[in-house]
């Protein structure tokens, strides 16, 4: 295994479980677990084999891929692409681990690259294709449980909110600057939100009266204050959840991401590869539901949904929707 990070250049993916370092459940560890979201339906859908050269768009942890890449064996290539260089140390930990327990493993790359260059990925191992692509799209629990990443407003911290810490804008820095029209339209669009207009009109004048907001307390905080009464308690979800998500899709351009990286996926898989989409949000599942109809042959005629069991075990699974692709055989 090598791991590459050369600077430059997920919604919940991922469980995060503590545990300590005989493998066990207890509170001395600090190393991670992860349980992916989808797996058995997801590895079924890529139908892996022996030799496969596969990309790991959003590896993470490597939950998913730890398992991709015993399927594809000694002889296959896992090319693992992440945007957080921070989560790339995990994800190298669990190949490590994955690696002792069995020989069988294939060769691993991992590199600190957004998916939407997933070509460049593949050239730094001297490939221009591949045979099967994975995207999970969202914040993983590693990103969402730390509250200096400011993705969480559970516990406070700097309103920062990027995926690639190499980013020059910050949630604070964009919450700053952009117009109000254009937060009531990500607000509505990204976070479904019905108060979008209450919510930007507070923040605007929030800057414009005491600066800018620069914590996520500040921000849960001057939600709360925004919403009416009666939209301020007995709800499903706490009432700042939509802006923070909103925030996160627009700071970190997840959509356009998503639509390069679905361009990059169809340019790098070789007739018949599959690419396999795990998305958490319904913006997110309309562009890769239209962009397989478009441009591949779906295998999902609906999307691929976590059954009540794994949803117990893993709430964060509720919202995921996994969709399949084929790319088609180019005509003799």
């Amino acid at each position: 295994m090598f791991l590459q990070l050369p600077g430059g250049l997920r919604n919940p993916r991922e469980q995060v479980v503590s545990m300590s370092p005989d493998g066990q459940g207890g509170n001395e560890l600090r190393q991670p677990v992860h349980v992916p979201v989808l797996l058995a339906e997801t590895l079924e859908l890529l139908a892996l084999e022996p030799g496969m050269v596969v990309v790991d768009g959003t590896v993470g942890a490597g939950g998913h891929g730890v398992e991709i890449a015993r399927a594809i064996g000694p002889d296959g290539l896992l090319v693992g692409l992440d945007r957080d260089s921070e989560i790339l140390t995990c994800a190298e930990a669990s190949f490590a681990r994955a690696a002792k327990a069995s020989a069988s493993q294939a060769r691993i790359s991992l590199h600190h690259l957004p998916y939407a260059r997933m070509r460049e990925g593949l050239a730094r191992v001297g490939r221009t294709d591949c045979d099967r692509v994975l995207l999970d799209i969202g914040v993983s629990s590693l990103q969402l449980d730390k509250a200096e990443r400011g993705f969480s407003f559970m516990a406070d911290g700097p309103l920062d909110m990027r995926m690639d810490a190499t980013s020059p804008v910050t949630a604070a820095s964009w919450l700053q600057s952009v117009p109000e029209a254009q937060l009531v339209t990500a607000l509505q669009e990204y976070g479904d939100e019905r108060y979008a207009r209450r919510i930007a009109r507070a923040v605007v004048e929030t800057r414009k009266q005491r600066g800018a907001l620069q914590r996520t307390t500040q921000l849960k905080d001057l939600v709360m204050r925004a919403l009416p009464g009666h939209a301020r308690h007995g709800q499903r979800i706490h009432p700042a959840t939509r802006t923070f998500q909103a925030v996160r899709i627009a700071v970190n351009d997840e959509l356009g991401q998503l639509r390069k990286g679905l361009e990059e996926a169809v340019a790098c898989l070789a007739p018949g590869g599959r690419l396999c989409v795990i998305s958490f949000h319904s913006a997110e599942d309309r562009v890769v539901k239209q962009f397989l109809r478009e441009r591949m042959e779906p295998l999902t005629r609906k999307p691929v949904e976590a059954g009540l069991v794994e949803v117990e075990q893993n709430p964060r699974a509720r919202s995921a929707k996994l969709r399949c692709g084929v790319v088609r055989e180019v005509a003799a």
